[in-house]
């Protein structure tokens, strides 16, 4: 219910007019300056004392003194009190039961302000989860990861980063919140297929931009929201007991709208999966997806189910601050490492002599890959001359990529590990991108070594250097 439908007041230069004498202001006059007060000057404390003032005198008008209560939760929950805030809505429903379209209101403001445990991981958490279709095919992999920060007011934050690689396609995405509400700030999130948006958080909207785009999508909401890639360490705050349930509201950037969730929590239950036995709580929403958290202290995501695969997790590892990720295979003798922000992961292969080593840059820009084959499971004419290897790997990227075509005039001489190595350029088109991919080959010991990287040549300039990096770092053992 709007106040300008339940109010009468006289503008204020109708009053000067008029040479009247001052009266006492009225209920609906303190409810009138309070709702200025808060969302034209963004006074709260002040609307708060007169929202207060209109309570007091709320048996003269109960609808007026609804409103004044409603918008004094609201104002606790702008100042991120929401203990408080929980509070003035709940007296609202108990003390005004008749005030039903307003009581409506404060009901989906009670849904989306959940009551957070403190954050059960700690700085620099890394899981790693496999994940498989129904059947048991090993297809990808996603990994979370929880940093703290701060903002620029000097208030703690998180920042929430997840990486996905699964069935040919990349996602990654990282989302801002306030470290104690879990408000969100800001978040990004990139998928090969759907493009990207950066969304930016303000008490009552969301921005919505894509990259490269000046146009600003605007959704609005009438009670919180989280951000859809904040949503799996959110659950692992709430107080998750058998038959516990709630709702939310979650916004999801790159689907450009709010989604109600509702949560039901069953449990405990145990679960075998790489990582361990656990004890777990379920968490089946309504949207058709389930996790499963281990009922201890930490809250770790064991298994997740939705969209018909399963992700279990693997491995539990924390880094620090600007620590450079790693991988090595003893079994080949080679070790490489990237950037702070990038991951490794190894595709499972039936190949013999094959390891395939997925990279994963922080914002999905590009595909890459790096892969060890043993010398001896190549056929001799590959291994007449790295020219040889080389065009035989780009003969088979021919067979699947559209409009392929080497750079002739790419061939350059570079080194790998102390070894020779040779780097060529090739294009092809992705449905309507073209798309630039750099590869490098080497013999080095009894491997034969190839680096791959694709994007389109405006990511690929940009990630240059990075790569480079990664690249120069491989080592044998």
């Amino acid at each position: 219910m709007k106040i300008k439908n339940i109010l009468f007041v006289l503008s204020t230069a109708a009053v000067l007019s008029t040479g009247l004498p001052a009266w006492a202001d009225s209920p609906s006059d303190l409810l009138e300056q309070g709702v200025y007060s808060e969302e034209t000057k963004g006074d709260l404390d002040n609307a708060m004392q007169l929202y207060q003032k209109v309570i007091a005198q709320g048996k003269t008008d109960q609808a007026v003194a609804a409103q004044a209560q409603y918008h004094l939760g609201i104002c606790y929950y702008k100042k991120n009190d929401f203990t408080n805030a929980n509070a003035a809505f709940e007296t609202l429903i108990k003390d005004y039961p008749d005030q039903k379209d307003i009581i409506a209101l404060a009901r989906k403001y009670l849904a989306g302000v959940n009551a957070l445990a403190p954050a059960p991981w700690a700085d620099g958490e890394d899981l790693r989860l496999d994940v498989k279709l129904a059947g048991g095919l090993d297809v990808g992999v996603i990994d979370y990861a929880m940093n703290s920060a701060t903002d620029t007011n000097g208030e703690k934050i998180w920042r929430i980063s997840s990486h996905t690689a699964a069935a040919g396609t990349q996602a990654a995405s990282f989302v801002d919140v306030q470290a104690d509400t879990f408000n969100p700030i800001r978040s990004y999130w990139h998928h090969t297929l759907l493009g990207a948006v950066d969304t930016v958080y303000f008490s009552d909207h969301a921005d919505l931009k894509k990259p490269g785009s000046d146009e600003v999508k605007k959704i609005t909401f009438d009670s919180p929201v989280i951000d859809n890639e904040e949503a799996v360490e959110l659950m692992r705050r709430l107080p998750l007991t058998n038959g516990y349930t709630t709702s939310q509201q979650i916004l999801s950037s790159l689907g450009g709208r709010v989604v109600p969730v509702t949560l039901n929590v069953t449990g405990p239950e145990k679960l075998t999966v790489p990582a361990g036995t656990f004890d777990c709580y379920k968490v089946e929403l309504n949207i058709g997806q389930t996790f499963w958290f281990s009922s201890d202290a930490s809250r770790y995501l064991i298994k997740l189910e939705a969209g018909g695969v399963i992700a279990s997790l693997t491995g539990i590892s924390h880094h620090t601050p600007g620590e450079k990720a790693a991988y090595s295979d003893a079994s080949a003798g080679f070790s490489v490492t990237a950037p702070a922000g990038w991951l490794f992961y190894r595709w499972e292969t039936e190949e013999k002599g094959l390891i395939n080593v997925g990279v994963l840059d922080p914002k999905a820009w590009a595909a890459s890959s790096l892969v060890v084959r043993a010398l001896t499971s190549l056929k001799p004419e590959e291994t007449n001359s790295l020219r040889a290897y080389a065009s035989h790997l780009l003969a088979e990227d021919a067979k699947m990529q559209k409009n392929f075509k080497i750079r002739d005039d790419s061939w350059t001489s570079q080194t790998v590990a102390g070894q020779p190595a040779l780097s060529v350029l090739s294009d092809y088109t992705e449905g309507e991108t073209a798309k630039v991919t750099s590869t490098i080959c080497s013999f080095i010991g009894a491997n034969a070594v190839s680096f791959q990287t694709t994007a389109t040549a405006k990511d690929l300039e940009a990630l240059q250097s990075k790569w480079n990096s990664v690249v120069n770092s491989f080592q044998t053992q």
